[in-house]
């Protein structure tokens, strides 16, 4: 993979690569590398997922901090 997918096309894609592999009938070669390929999807995944769960923290630190600088009625 030269590009880094977005989060739904890598877990598209690791979606099909799973039923895939679970029909069977692959050699062992195409079978090594649609692993490989989804080992690198997940990898994308969590890191799409890592980012999201940081953006989150950073806008629940900055509505509290908000919540502090207000003043009281």
């Amino acid at each position: 993979m030269s590009e880094t997918p977005s989060y739904s096309e890598a877990l598209q894609r690791l979606e099909a690569i799973v039923a895939e592999l679970e029909r069977g009938g692959t050699g062992l070669e195409a079978t090594v590398k649609m692993f490989e390929e989804g080992t690198a999807l997940l990898k994308a995944c969590q890191s799409h997922l890592d980012e999201a769960e940081g953006q989150l923290k950073r806008l629940r630190l900055s509505d509290a901090e908000a919540e502090l600088e207000e003043p009281e009625a």
